[in-house]
């Protein structure tokens, strides 16, 4: 699956926290064309304990690299599109993997970690690098996710924070592209990059929470029980096969073996958003994924569902924060 190691290591640096001593937010954008691999890599450093990195590639033969860490970090881990696995003990095992519109928390000590993909799959990620220091300044002592990652930084191993993989939400996704086309330089763009990483941090751990059965507004709130995650997860699974001819509501819910009331509420508490929210977020996806391969913006509006392009055009703007003739210049 992986080309010759030296190669892999010249390919991009998934933000490995080696931002000591630096004063100043730097960033880089690069095109990528060799040994098989092609795409488009961003990576921003601040000073803040803060790094991104946006990966958008597709390899002949799939690929993997190395890179070492120079200190811990928590490393908020998201895929748009395309499959990725991280692996530790010189590659020999799996610490995670993460598949499609689907993000995790993951605590990296000093040590060398693989990354890896699957050939001829378009991958598309987002990697947000935060120090343990920015972390523990948000995150109360009474929140499920505390316990864990003292826990991690105690043991200074290699771990994911949730056993499961988180769904991506669409305001995440939105937040993220917001950071990668901040319009703001030097220090207002830091002082930007911070803000978002907050933001994100609140709505992240307030999902944490809602996943873990716990909510801040109501702490009654009960964790599902399994057959009902499972028919959410089926939900979701009907949505994704049927994105351009949607069912309703009432028959969703027919078809899992519930009713539309507790539709509406399962599916929010297991996926952070609304049915429509979540059938929306995978048709812009979808429609940036289509827009990346060289369509035009009528054509992928028209496959999207759109009979005006303009509705399409403010649509994807409302959800993305930019326009789709930004993705075809």
């Amino acid at each position: 699956m992986s080309a010759p190691a030296n190669t892999h290591n010249k390919l991009f640096n998934p933000c490995p926290f080696n931002i000591l001593g630096e004063e100043t937010l730097r960033q880089r954008k690069r095109a990528l064309s060799q040994h098989g691999h092609i795409g488009t890599i961003q990576e921003m450093y601040s000073p803040d304990g803060i790094t991104l990195g946006y990966y958008s590639l597709k390899s002949e033969k799939g690929g993997s690299i190395v890179f070492s860490n120079q200190q811990p970090f928590l490393q908020l881990s998201y895929t748009l599109s395309g499959s990725k696995s991280y692996h530790v003990n010189s590659g020999k095992t799996i610490l995670a993997s993460m598949g499609k519109q689907q993000y995790n928390y993951l605590f990296f000590p000093e040590q060398e970690i693989q990354l890896s993909w699957e050939p001829e799959e378009p991958l598309e990620i987002f990697e947000l690098g935060v120090s343990p220091e920015l972390l523990l300044n948000f995150l109360p002592e009474e929140h499920p996710l505390f316990d864990v990652f003292q826990k991690s930084v105690k043991d200074n191993a290699p771990v994911p924070l949730s056993k499961n993989n988180f769904p991506l939400q669409a305001n995440i996704s939105t937040i993220l592209f917001d950071m990668l086309n901040c319009p703001l330089e030097g220090r207002y763009m830091q002082l930007f990059i911070k803000a978002k990483t907050i933001e994100l941090l609140a709505i992240q751990l307030t999902h944490y929470e809602q996943m873990a059965g716990i909510s801040a507004k109501d702490s009654s709130l009960r964790k599902l029980k399994k057959e009902d995650v499972d028919r959410m997860y089926l939900a979701r699974d009907i949505i994704t096969k049927n994105i351009n001819s949607p069912c309703t509501l009432i028959d969703l819910s027919h078809q899992v073996g519930t009713n539309d009331a507790y539709l509406k509420s399962h599916f929010k508490q297991v996926f952070g958003t609304t049915v429509y929210g979540y059938l929306q977020n995978i048709k812009m996806t979808h429609a940036r994924e289509l827009l990346a391969e060289g369509k035009s913006v009528s054509e992928v509006a028209y496959l999207s569902g759109y009979k005006h392009t303009a509705h399409f055009t403010r649509a994807f703007k409302k959800h993305f924060g930019f326009s789709p003739g930004i993705m075809k210049r």
